[in-house]
């Protein structure tokens, strides 16, 4: 905000808004000002982040590249039967194998092939690091025995091809690896030994023997641990690490993803579990076909059987009977009763199976297998296929989402209702097609009447001869037709290959964490966010006038006519003491900016005052009388500050009378005016403290005073009491023609000065300016004779 001058050149007490680049200007400054911060911070991140990741352990991600083939024109008939993960598209698309892939049991059956039950590491100082395919040492274990889980055993080698094992653990959880079982919790255990390589180390909660590496002589100095993992919990961990991608939407080609600590453990497992993918897909596409077979063979050997003895009856009966050959009537009607049997035949399996498939559909124990009886007997009607094959689909989705997903998922929810829909149109299906099948066999029973009723007209041997006959090639289209399925599912299951295939063999994608672009990005943002920060916090709290930009801030319109740098002299008159030195030309500026203010003006009283003791308003009072005082002017400095004289202090007079005697008329003007060693300068000391200073100050001899000094000097510099303690600088100052106000950086309250400043512009005080007193600008250089000038 600042402070508008009306025409008489007097502050108007009104406060104007300061613009935003303003702002930003001084927030640049302060940056720059502050820019050791930056120097200090920015590398101790960047040191940080360099640290971290010195002694972070590094998180790999491996990936795989499979394609799952998929044949959307396969129907859901015998060959489906024998298909792998799912039994239509619809169960293979990305979500489902998703499921399928991440299963616990599939990536255990990967585990179960590989070596990961003992756990490797080195330590280091500060960070362990875990060994695979190049450990110095193996550990055999019993998998017979109960092995102590996730306890570190700490390995030291020792001279002599010796080590030393210590456990220490208050109890953990015991697993016997063969068969994955359980073997209860241990309880405090401190166990130590010492034993050569290949000597077993025994004990109730572990039995093992640690050998040295194949490729190494012996085990090489350091200090190592192991830990036992069951199967399962390492299957746990490395599922929850997979992810599952596809190329792009719709593709049936996919990136299966797991992260790890141990890039060679995640290739050989990424390898691993693609191969029981594959195999796992192949057993599944031979099992139905396996079932098919034991279910043919079966009941081949059942009509093996029946045909062997049928046809033992036959030739029986023509040796017996001295039969040969029926007639040509008896052959016609022995086929056509033959071809109406096996019509018959044909409808009673197939109305037996349906009404199967409606009790399952009904109780919800409807399976895949179920579907298994009509491939041998019969086709079903098309729109009854085609609702089996949807309902089975459904179900099998249904299981495996509820494996991975858990009962209370909302798509589980969602098929279910499906799957009863499913169930209610298919059990309405099949209620017709029983019915259609029903009418077809009442159909077959009147051609049967009237097949029995010509067969009755034959002669007694003939008949009997064609009941035999009609028996034994039923046993044996059966036998043919059995021989013939089978032919092709054998046929089929040697034709069977996976739906699986390896792309790309898993290889490692880089580093996922921690990100070394990204940390070092926040490292470099944190190194300068802090320097800010501390800049901006110590902004914030700050309630010092730092620079001529805070005045400004407040009051834009006020003018600041020169800046006093800090001195390092010791001396309270650096004009005369250092006459070539940076302050000493600091005065000469202000000098210079004076004149402008003076002009036309005989006997200008120019008053000094501040807001409090300690802004170094004395000292800029001498020094600016002494500068004018060289330049020719006559200059007398007046101590006005009652309270604090220091003038004759600073100039050397001891016990004397001041302006205090002149006041109260004890003393004349004479008496009171002292000449220095600066040519042209005189002084006025204060003299003795009065009781009564301002009633003195105010008191008509003041207004005497300056009038007689306006007569004999060019310049009466006043050295005012602090106007933001006592209000007998205000009254010296409305005698005056100029008055500065001094504003010490680094020591001037900020609300102080608002305060005293918004006051004196209240009482319209005209020719205000600022001085800023010991400030510090790094590479500024003044005086005639300074370096670099």
């Amino acid at each position: 905000m600042s402070q508008p001058y009306n025409q008489q050149g007097i502050p108007t007490g009104k406060t104007i808004q300061g613009d935003g680049f303003s702002d930003i200007r001084k927030m640049f400054r302060h940056v720059v000002a502050n820019w050791y911060l930056f120097v200090i911070f920015v590398p101790l991140a960047l040191g940080g982040v360099w640290v971290y990741h010195r002694y972070t352990v590094p998180v790999y991600k491996a990936s795989i590249t499979m394609i799952f083939k998929v044949d959307q024109e396969r129907s859901l008939s015998q060959q489906v039967l024998t298909e792998g993960f799912g039994l239509s598209p619809e169960l293979r698309n990305f979500e489902n194998q998703s499921f399928i892939i991440r299963s616990h049991a599939m990536v255990l059956r990967a585990v179960n092939r590989l070596d990961f039950g003992v756990a490797y590491y080195s330590k280091g100082r500060f960070k362990d690091t875990e060994l695979y395919g190049r450990t110095p040492f193996v550990v055999e274990f019993d998998s017979l025995h109960p092995q102590l889980l996730n306890t570190d055993f700490e390995l030291s080698v020792l001279p002599g091809g010796k080590t030393e094992l210590s456990v220490k653990t208050e109890g953990g959880r015991l697993h016997v690896f063969h068969g994955a079982q359980d073997a209860g919790y241990s309880g405090p255990i401190d166990f130590s030994a010492e034993a050569r390589l290949g000597q077993r180390i025994e004990h109730p909660c572990f039995s093992f023997v640690i050998k040295a590496a194949e490729s190494n002589g012996g085990i090489a100095s350091g200090n190592y641990y192991f830990r036992f993992k069951s199967h399962s919990e390492i299957a746990s961990e490395l599922r929850s690490s997979l992810s599952v991608s596809p190329y792009r939407e719709g593709s049936s080609i996919i990136f299966i993803s797991a992260t790890g600590v141990q890039p060679q453990k995640l290739i050989r497992f990424l390898n691993t579990f693609s191969e029981e993918l594959i195999e796992n897909n192949l057993e599944r596409k031979n099992d139905m076909a396996n079932r098919s077979l034991t279910f043919i063979q079966r009941q081949l050997e059942q009509v093996a059987e029946t045909l062997k003895i049928t046809q033992q009856k036959l030739m029986d009966f023509r040796r017996d009977n001295r039969y040969m050959m029926p007639s040509d009537v008896s052959s016609k009607l022995s086929d056509e009763f033959f071809g109406m049997e096996k019509q018959k035949r044909s409808l009673e399996l197939s109305l037996a199976y349906f009404d199967e498939i409606r009790r399952r559909l009904v109780s919800g124990n409807l399976e895949e297998s179920d579907f298994l009886l009509p491939a041998f007997s019969t086709e079903p009607a098309a729109l009854i296929q085609q609702f089996v094959r949807e309902h089975l689909t459904l179900l099998n989705e249904a299981r495996v989402i509820a494996q991975q997903a858990g009962e209370n998922n909302p798509y589980l929810v969602e098929l279910n209702q499906k799957i009863e829909l499913s169930g209610q149109s298919l059990i309405l299906s099949i209620d017709q097609q029983m019915e259609s099948i029903r009418m077809q066999m009442r159909e077959l029973k009147q051609t049967e009447a009237q097949l029995n009723a010509e067969i009755g007209n034959l002669p007694e041997l003939e008949r009997d001869y064609l009941a035999m006959e009609r028996t034994h090639k039923l046993n044996d289209a059966i036998y043919t037709f059995l021989l013939q399925k089978s032919s092709e599912t054998q046929i089929a299951k040697a034709s069977n290959t996976p739906d699986n295939e390896v792309l790309d063999p898993a290889y490692i994608n880089g580093v996922v964490s921690p990100s070394k672009k990204s940390n070092y990005t926040r490292g470099l943002l944190l190194g300068f966010a802090i320097p800010v920060l501390i800049i901006g916090l110590r902004e914030l709290f700050n309630t010092r006038i730092r620079s001529r930009d805070d005045v400004r801030s407040m009051f834009r319109e006020l003018p600041i006519i020169g800046e006093i740098l800090r001195s390092k002299e010791g001396s309270d008159n650096v004009v005369l003491k250092a006459a070539t030195s940076e302050v000493t030309e600091s005065f000469r500026s202000l000098r210079a900016r004076l004149k402008y203010m003076m002009a036309g003006k005989d006997g200008c009283i120019i008053t000094v005052s501040s807001t409090n003791t300690g802004d170094g308003k004395t000292f800029c009072a001498v020094n600016l009388a002494s500068v004018l005082a060289i330049s020719g002017k006559k200059t007398v400095l007046v101590g006005f500050d009652l309270r604090k004289p220091r003038l004759s202090e600073i100039f050397g007079l001891i016990n004397i009378s001041g302006l205090s005697s002149y006041l109260i008329a004890q003393s004349e003007l004479d008496e009171i005016t002292f000449e220095t060693d600066v040519k042209n300068l005189y002084i006025i000391p204060g003299g003795h403290i009065p009781p009564n200073p301002s009633e003195l100050i105010s008191s008509p001899s003041t207004q005497t005073l300056f009038e007689t000094l306006r007569t004999k000097y060019d310049v009466i510099i006043v050295d005012t009491p602090p106007v933001g303690l006592v209000s007998d600088g205000r009254l010296l100052m409305e005698m005056a023609d100029c008055n500065l106000y001094i504003v010490r950086a680094g020591v001037t309250d900020k609300e102080h000065f608002a305060v005293t400043m918004s006051n004196l512009f209240d009482d319209k005080i005209k020719g205000l300016a600022v001085v800023m007193n010991d400030v510090q600008i790094a590479g500024r250089n003044y005086g005639y004779y300074s370096s670099g000038y």
